[in-house]
């Protein structure tokens, strides 16, 4: 069985996912007002990014007070979580033109999946 290592946060990086929770309600107001594609790409641009705005609010307050370890796995968090989120992106774009409807479960699913593997990947690759 694996067991979760709970630490006590520091205040800034508490800070900092609020700024994250913060930066993707704003994200998703603008989005959601500007864009007018399809709706099951309008679910993946909110939803997608929701672990990215955490990963970066936490990063940008609390840089300067986390290990250089825990700094490491946020940049490697933003980039797998960017990566992931513009591939899956593509899919649901694809699948759009092709008048594919994809249910809101599995466009999410589908996209953080996407973004653990290519986590996973990366985190592999920075242990070797």
């Amino acid at each position: 069985m694996i067991f979760v290592k709970i630490q006590k946060l520091k205040p800034e990086e508490i800070f900092g996912l609020m700024l994250g929770v913060i930066l993707n309600f704003i994200m998703s107001m603008l989005t959601s007002g500007v864009l007018h594609f399809s709706n099951q790409i309008v679910i993946w641009v909110n939803t997608g990014l929701i672990v990215f705005f955490l990963i970066l609010g936490h990063y940008i307050v609390s840089r300067k007070v986390i290990d250089e370890k825990k700094r490491t796995e946020d940049i490697i968090g933003l980039k797998s979580n960017l990566l992931g989120f513009f591939l899956w992106l593509i899919v649901i774009t694809i699948a759009t033109l092709l008048n594919m409807e994809i249910n809101r479960t599995a466009i999410m699913v589908g996209g953080y999946l996407t973004i653990l593997l290519i986590l996973l990947c990366m985190n592999k690759k920075e242990t070797n």
